[in-house]
């Protein structure tokens, strides 16, 4: 039996299978609005690049979202293993803080020309 899949939005899980339509225009400010059964909602931040990943990985390709060299560095080798031990001692919403606040955030037009 297939797993449902959902994205968060604002407060709100949607199940992939009820959204109608995404509008990626604005992902450089890590912002996606879902248009779905029950009306649309926007989701931002680390919701935002979830919802990419999960609904069209492709828009990553090319122009789109871009990070500093080794951004995921600290992410990957202290986030994810700090928010394991976090979730191990039932700290679930902490282990989600220390997820979500070791994200990097795409550099934007600006930052990437160095201003």
């Amino acid at each position: 039996m297939a797993a449902l899949r959902f994205v968060r939005a604002g407060q709100r899980l949607i199940a992939v299978g009820a959204i109608r339509s995404a509008d990626f225009s604005d992902v450089e400010s890590l912002r996606v609005i879902i248009v779905h059964a029950e009306g649309t909602d926007v989701a931002e931040g680390i919701h935002a690049i979830e919802a990419l990943m999960e609904l069209k990985p492709s828009a990553l390709e090319g122009r789109r979202l871009k990070w500093a060299k080794r951004a995921w560095v600290i992410h990957n080798l202290i986030g994810h293993p700090l928010m394991q031990v976090l979730a191990l001692l039932r700290l679930h919403r902490q282990a989600l803080r220390v997820h979500d606040a070791t994200v990097p955030r795409p550099l934007t037009p600006s930052r990437r020309n160095g201003s």
